[in-house]
């Protein structure tokens, strides 16, 4: 038994070293231009005195912002309706979902261009909301986490006069932060990787999130490219440091149910 311990500790350390060791040699390099010394100039640069590093963080966060807003606003009524409600073909429709929701992205990109281009949306920031609120994924984890809830809970809140909104507000939802939290997070994370999206939808450079426009920091100026990486790495950073616990609850509980 104590030299499983061992092993097993040595192996998590040795997948902790390879997993934090790329952040860390982009954070020493940061600090190093190729002139020599350690200087503090180019996040000057990037978090301060050039605006369109900043000025294209916070377009990429208003992306996101609106990504997670609209993706759990579908979530949360889907959800509800796939794991409380009785209609027909329910089951069906759940199968499809989880269909859709293994797909890789490249096969909805045209399909989706196709849609956006009926609509007038491409070339706008539209085109890279409006599908992603109709990811799959966040529906399927919240109808796996409202299964918990027991029936009779939602039968004594409906005798005492709730309707669909109180009942998701004061009782449903409450009950199942850890799941919304989980939506949360990988729908915001979803959004701020994007690639793919933004290349097949938009044509001016100028809309680009970050994501994509850190690709275009001048080659020329290696510091300054691992600057902006730094700063792209930051959100995702502090949600996983600070929502850890309810990221695991929300997933396991997806998985148990």
């Amino acid at each position: 038994m104590k030299r499983t311990s061992v092993f097993s500790g040595a192996f998590a350390l040795l997948l902790s070293f390879i997993s934090i060791a790329p952040f860390v040699y982009v954070l020493t390099l940061s600090f190093l231009p190729a002139s020599g010394g350690v200087t503090f100039d180019y996040y000057y640069d990037v978090f301060l005195g050039s605006p369109q590093y900043l000025l294209r963080f916070w377009k990429s966060m208003g992306i996101c912002l609106c990504i997670v807003a609209g993706q759990l606003v579908v979530s949360i009524l889907a959800g509800y309706g796939f794991a409380k409600c009785d209609f027909p073909g329910k089951n069906g429709l759940l199968f499809v979902l989880m269909i859709l929701m293994v797909l890789p992205l490249q096969v909805t990109l045209a399909p989706n261009y196709i849609m956006l281009d009926k609509l007038g949306l491409l070339d706008t920031y539209s085109a890279l909301i409006f599908p992603s609120v109709f990811i799959p994924l966040g529906t399927f984890i919240l109808t796996q986490s409202f299964k918990s809830v027991s029936d009779d809970i939602i039968d004594a809140a409906k005798l005492d006069g709730c309707g669909l909104f109180g009942l998701l507000t004061k009782v449903v939802l409450p009950m199942n932060s850890s799941g919304l939290v989980c939506v949360t997070l990988l729908s915001f994370l979803d959004g701020w990787n994007m690639v793919e999206q933004p290349i097949a939808y938009i044509k001016d450079f100028v809309r680009y999130p970050i994501s994509v426009a850190l690709a275009y920091v001048p080659p020329t100026d290696p510091t300054l490219q691992l600057v902006c990486c730094i700063l792209v790495v930051i959100p995702p950073l502090f949600l996983f440091t600070y929502f850890n616990r309810e990221l695991v609850e929300g997933i396991v509980l997806a998985e148990v149910k």
